[in-house]
């Protein structure tokens, strides 16, 4: 009886935590930056239900090397955490905590959850953020780089933000 159980608890473990890589799957965005090969990926957060969480639409997270992490208290607030400036329905619109300048509207577009910036008047889907910092001891960012893919054209964009 108690192998049953055990079994039984452990299909259902192995169940969430597939459904939570599924939901992992539904990348967004990621940021980057020139002090290492590690980068923070924002991923869709959506309820039970499928429609979008709007107190927190992004989970980010450090993806290292060989595995993943959780943003520290720190990195949430100082730099790379997520504030909701509006949501309603199934759409947000945000921005990173270290740079309120570029507004990020999360949203489904052709049936996929993206994030839409507008840089020097184009509107593109965003893919990628790097952070180029300064040396010698890299808190401060020198230029940021946006890229992702015009929403009229298609083509590839690459905008620099200077803060």
């Amino acid at each position: 009886m108690k192998n049953h159980l055990l079994y039984i608890l452990m299909c259902a473990l192995s169940c969430l935590s597939v459904q939570a890589d599924e939901q992992k799957k539904e990348h967004v965005f990621e940021l980057g930056r020139s002090t290492n090969g590690n980068y923070v990926c924002y991923d869709i957060n959506l309820q039970q239900d499928g429609n979008l969480y709007l107190k927190q639409p992004l989970r980010a997270y450090w993806q290292l090397s060989q595995r993943t992490d959780s943003l520290s208290f720190l990195d949430k607030k100082m730099a790379f955490g997520v504030k909701v400036v509006k949501a309603e329905k199934n759409e947000a619109v945000i921005h990173l905590t270290a740079y309120k300048g570029l507004p990020i509207h999360i949203c489904k577009h052709k049936g996929k959850w993206v994030g839409i910036v507008k840089q020097n008047g184009h509107e593109m889907i965003l893919q990628r953020l790097f952070a180029q910092m300064k040396p010698p001891f890299s808190v401060r960012c020198e230029y940021v780089d946006v890229y992702g893919i015009d929403i009229k054209t298609g083509e590839k964009r690459r905008e620099r933000i200077t803060p």
